[in-house]
């Protein structure tokens, strides 16, 4: 009881609790079966994975999530799934030849005919169980595939640079020191009855007849990540994500669909808006579809364009930020592909700005910084924020953009010209943003900024500017609009504006429905005018870049990367919006059963 006692007086003195937690930390690390099994198996692949007269690997690493999670999902006070599960993933990243010129960054196109099950097959399953022999076995399988496969690779990259005039003058892998740095596992839950809550918030929608289809999804993700490689780094973090998203659609008289979606992330429930919020949400949700679907719609408007609030970090995450990661496009047999896929990741807003370093990207009053290691402002939640990147390089502030000029860019260990080293950025598959600082030397006030939209839009002799409160679907419903411009569909399924409205020189808004951006690349963000003064915080999912499967990084179904953005409010001095086309589905030819009759 006197030992008690006496820790309990220690605990409260300053470092003693980060002390504590270490020691907590390194017992674990002792204790844990999986990662000495990891350890084990690692060394033994090290010492003794080499084929008779082939080359041996020069950088091996391991990896295993954990994954528990819960979804529910529910519409108009009715369950429609329920899904807890755990799953255990292991995969494998082997490296032959140097870092110089090693089996990475190539594709075949006679690998391709096989499909895209070559890229993933260092990837598997693994027991539950903290069976120390089973787990070794996971690695060693899927060791020995990856080994066989890197030497086939080397062998054909060796063939296909031999045939070209220049090798390959950027290194495949960039050396970097060695981090360690351990967590133990948390025991979090997602602290209430999900099914409940999903209830209780689809059943908002039982009102509005009009909606045709509503839904309510609960994702509640606890993941723990263990890493070691060949240089001697290693981690191992604990992470829990909490996802809440609202959908709704339906149809104007003309047939046109109307979608809203809205998203909510945190670590925890308390994160997250209380319940009550959640149904105000939901009932504001419901109530804005059917404005739109009685509001009137423009065929065309060029002109400037404000994004308030949160549209601002929308815009700036989805449409700029993809251009501020390092994308390397791989080494192939055929000349061909390498145009394909940079033709690919141009259509797919995943082009990167390297080849703008040193230029203006931005207006000279604009900055742009990458703080990983920020978990907070002002009282709002960061959660990109992070201590190592999924390749054990320690993350660090990265200043990207500097009064419009960028200086560099979010890379891992896969290098491109002008970007040789890490930035510690690896999140999935590829380089990702964790939390984007978008600062500014001048702003205005709210009143200042739509007065300056009035002023711009009469001097091109309109009578009204427009105001993007909301562009809404988030990066999944951005991604799979491009993905479909690229395949060139129809745009039937694509997302129009969530919010958007006119707004006239006495101060009225005009809601407006159906509209979208025609285009907007990279570029347009030149052409931003002025900021507002009051920066928001906007977080979503970042969709992992297509070029990041070629790179060899190892990420076993884990989970996607969370993007925090603090922007302020946008002026666009000049953007074109359309009429979303058809040809639209009727709308349905007799009432819904939940409408009065």
């Amino acid at each position: 009881m006197k030992i008690f006692r006496t820790f309990l007086e220690f605990v409260p003195r300053p470092g003693m609790l980060a002390a504590i937690l270490i020691v907590a930390s390194s017992a674990h690390a002792q204790d844990d079966v999986p990662m000495q099994a990891m350890k084990d198996e690692l060394k033994r692949s090290v010492s003794q994975l080499q084929l008779q007269k082939m080359d041996k690997p020069y950088f091996i690493a391991y990896r295993m999530d954990e994954m528990n999670n819960n979804t529910v999902s529910a519409t108009l006070g009715s369950l429609t799934q329920q899904a807890p599960s755990r799953i255990r993933l292991v995969g494998v990243e082997i490296r032959v030849g140097n870092y110089d010129l090693d089996n990475s960054n190539y594709v075949s196109i006679r690998d391709l005919g096989g499909g895209m099950s070559g890229m993933f097959s260092g990837i598997r399953q693994a027991p539950l169980d903290d069976n120390y022999r089973q787990i070794r076995r996971s690695f060693w399988l899927a060791t020995d595939a990856q080994y066989k496969k890197a030497l086939e690779d080397l062998s054909a990259k060796r063939a296909a640079f031999a045939m070209r005039q220049h090798g390959n003058d950027v290194p495949d892998f960039s050396k970097e020191t060695p981090a360690t740095k351990f967590a133990p596992p948390e025991n979090t839950g997602p602290g209430q009855d999900l099914k409940a809550l999903a209830r209780d918030i689809s059943a908002v929608f039982k009102s509005t007849p009009e909606i045709n289809n509503s839904s309510v999804e609960l994702e509640f993700h606890n993941f723990y990540t263990r890493y070691v490689n060949s240089e001697g780094s290693g981690f191992t973090r604990a992470r829990a994500l909490f996802k809440f998203q609202i959908t709704a659609q339906a149809q104007s008289q003309d047939g046109q669909p109307i979608s809203d979606s809205i998203e909510f992330y945190g670590r925890e429930r308390a994160d997250l808006p209380d319940t009550a919020a959640l149904v105000a949400r939901a009932r504001a949700m419901a109530d804005h579809i059917l404005k739109l679907r009685s509001a009137a719609t423009l065929e065309s408007y060029n002109g400037p364009v404000l994004f308030e609030g949160t549209a601002a970090g929308e815009a700036f995450t989805q449409q700029f930020a993809t251009g501020l990661l390092v994308v390397r496009t791989p080494s192939s047999d055929d000349a061909r592909f390498e145009a394909f896929f940079n033709q690919m990741m141009s259509r797919l807003g995943g082009t990167s700005l390297v080849d703008k370093i040193g230029g203006r990207v931005l207006p000279e009053f604009i900055s742009v910084s990458d703080h990983p290691q920020s978990s907070d402002y002002k009282g709002v939640k960061l959660l990109g924020a992070n201590q190592i990147d999924d390749d054990a390089v320690p993350t660090r502030e990265t200043t990207l953009v500097d009064h419009g000029v960028l200086k560099t860019l979010l890379s891992t260990r896969v290098p491109v010209r002008n970007v040789r080293q890490s930035t510690g950025s690896r999140r999935g598959w590829g380089a990702a943003p964790s939390n984007l600082f978008v600062t500014s030397d001048k702003s205005m006030t709210d009143a200042e900024l739509r007065k300056e939209l009035l002023r711009r839009a009469k001097e091109r002799g309109l009578d009204y500017g427009i105001v993007v409160r909301r562009i809404g679907g988030g990066a999944a419903a951005s991604f799979m609009k491009m993905a479909a411009a690229m395949g060139q569909q129809d745009s039937q399924g694509t997302t129009s504006i969530g919010e958007i409205y006119k707004l006239y020189p006495d101060g009225h808004e005009e809601l407006l429905r159906g509209m979208e951006v025609s285009e907007f690349p990279s570029s347009t963000f030149k052409d931003i005018v002025a900021v507002g003064d009051t920066p928001v915080v906007f977080t979503d999912e970042f969709i992992p870049r297509v070029g990041a499967l070629f790179s060899m990084g190892i990420s076993a179904g884990s989970d996607m990367p969370i993007v925090s953005c603090i922007a302020p409010s946008m002026l666009f001095e000049e953007l074109s919006l359309n009429k979303a086309q058809g040809p639209f589905p009727n709308p349905p030819i007799s009432p819904s059963p939940l409408a009065k009759q």
